[in-house]
C-alpha cells in the first residue's frame, strides 16, 4: 500500500470513529444513569473502542490495509484520551477529587484489560 493510500485510510476511518464517537456520546448521555455525568459516557465508548481494536487486531492481522482503516483510523477516531482528560481535568476543578480519581483509574484499568486480552489472542 503506497502512503497516500495508508493515509487515506486512516483519514476515513478516523474520520468515522470520530462520527461514531459522538453519536455514541450523545446516545448514552440521554440515559438516566448517567445524568449530568457524561464523563462515564466517555468511559463507555472507550470501553466499546478497546474491546472492538483487541477483536480487529486478532482478525486481520496480517492485512495492513485493513488494519489502518479499521484499528488505527477507526478506533483510533473511536476513543479519544483528550476528551478523557478534559473531563477527569473538569471534575478535578469542580472539587469532584473522589469522582475524578476513580474516573482515571477505571479508565486507565481499561488499558490493562485491552493488553490482557490482546496477550490471550496471540495463543
Amino acid at each position: 500500500m503506497n502512503t497516500y493510500a495508508a493515509l487515506l485510510s486512516v483519514f476515513i476511518g478516523g474520520g468515522l470513529g470520530s462520527v461514531a464517537r459522538y453519536v455514541m456520546s450523545i446516545g448514552l448521555k440521554q440515559w438516566p444513569i448517567f445524568g449530568a455525568r457524561g464523563h462515564w459516557a466517555t468511559f463507555v465508548v472507550n470501553l466499546f473502542a478497546s474491546a472492538a481494536l483487541v477483536w480487529i487486531l486478532k482478525n486481520y492481522e496480517g492485512r495492513p490495509g485493513h488494519l489502518l482503516i479499521l484499528a488505527t483510523g477507526f478506533c483510533g477516531g473511536w476513543s479519544t484520551f483528550s476528551t478523557f482528560s478534559v473531563e477527569a481535568a473538569g471534575l478535578l476543578q469542580s472539587g469532584r477529587t473522589a469522582e475524578a480519581v476513580l474516573y482515571v483509574v477505571a479508565s486507565v484499568a481499561i488499558t490493562a484489560v485491552v493488553l490482557v486480552m490482546m496477550l490471550l489472542a496471540q495463543r
